[in-house]
């Protein structure tokens, strides 16, 4: 899974060949076996934990302010 794992973004979207330098050959099966984990439930389709916890801040601050 860490192997896996550098070949995706921080908001889950699998990288690009430029970014991850890959050969044509390897990219196609990286993004396979991204797909494969994803399906299996070892990797999350997408990863909206810091977006989640943003907006969780965001919206206690503004609570507090309101009072």
């Amino acid at each position: 899974m860490s192997l896996i794992s550098r070949f995706i973004s921080e908001q889950g979207k699998i990288l690009s060949r430029r970014v991850t330098r890959l050969t044509l050959k390897q990219q196609r099966l990286i993004t396979i076996a991204i797909k494969q984990a994803r399906i299996l439930s070892s990797l999350p389709f997408l990863n909206n934990e810091k977006q989640f916890e943003k907006s969780e801040l965001v919206a206690s601050t503004r609570k507090w302010k309101l009072f």
